[in-house]
């Protein structure tokens, strides 16, 4: 979207930056934004294969309650977390119960979301069981943030994880509301295969990608800088063409810019597909 130019990047934080799966959200807003991204990831070894950049800077400790804890370090590096894997229950799934084998235990030291100096428009969560412990100590930095993407599960697959409910709850309160699923994994229970593939589910659902996006009353008042980072974030991150296009309209009723027709213009060239 050359016709609107940010001048300030994007500031995006990658909570648990491990490079287990590709970060099609990321590396869409690095590569069309102008953008930069802050990373963390406790494990020393998934560390160790992010590749850093002029725009890209990671750090080898972990975001939480700032004490040294113990990082259970299980087979799928996927699923290593400060809480232990629900065994009981991961085991009614294909893989799950294998994937979530402790194999090692390392003390990492952790740092409060809120003690980082850097301000973030975008905060991405994938810390396996411990959201709410983060956004505990992380309320500021999360509350001045656009947009949060976070990776829950409506039933948690980690022991004294806190239930879906109350960390939508915990950031309701930091003035997000639930705006969509960027992802959404469906699980079928053992013994059932489908289509050969222990992947594949029906209607289950195991985990989700959430996007939680300011709440419309704060959108309303947004600076111009806030409001364009916002169309940035969810055109090129999320693809979310409809919110964007009536961002586009807000900006025009509000600042005079008038590139509606210029947005206009990109929807035609793009292929929109619905999500679910």
């Amino acid at each position: 979207m050359n016709f609107l130019k940010i001048e300030d990047p994007i500031s995006i934080c990658d909570i648990g930056a491990a490079p287990c799966e590709k970060q099609i959200l990321i590396d869409s807003l690095l590569e069309n934004t102008n953008c930069k991204l802050t990373g963390f990831e406790p494990n020393k070894i998934q560390f160790d294969k992010l590749n850093e950049s002029k725009n890209k800077k990671y750090y080898n400790f972990a975001i939480g309650d700032g004490k040294e804890k113990i990082l259970n370090i299980c087979k799928a590096p996927g699923m290593s977390s400060f809480l232990k894997p629900d065994n009981n229950y991961n085991k009614m799934f294909h893989n799950f119960f294998y994937w979530g084998q402790i194999i090692d235990k390392v003390k990492v030291k952790t740092k409060k979301l809120d003690d980082i100096e850097s301000d973030f428009d975008l905060i991405k969560i994938d810390v396996q069981g411990y959201e709410s412990e983060l956004i505990k100590y992380g309320n500021n930095k999360i509350k001045n943030s656009l947009v949060i993407q976070i990776e829950v599960s409506p039933i948690s697959s980690y022991i004294d994880a806190k239930p879906f409910p109350y960390v939508y709850n915990q950031l309701e309160n930091l003035d997000f509301d639930l705006h969509m699923f960027s992802k959404i994994e469906n699980r079928s229970f053992a013994p059932l295969i489908i289509n050969n593939n222990t992947r594949t589910g029906l209607y289950y659902l195991y985990q989700l990608d959430c996007v939680f996006v300011k709440k419309f009353k704060i959108i309303d008042s947004l600076e111009l800088k806030d409001l364009l980072k916002l169309i940035h974030i969810m055109h090129y991150g999320f693809q979310a063409y409809d919110f964007v296009l009536n961002l586009i309209l807000s900006l025009n009723k509000k600042f005079k810019i008038n590139v509606i027709e210029e947005y206009k213009k990109i929807l035609k060239s793009v292929k929109i597909i619905p999500r679910y």
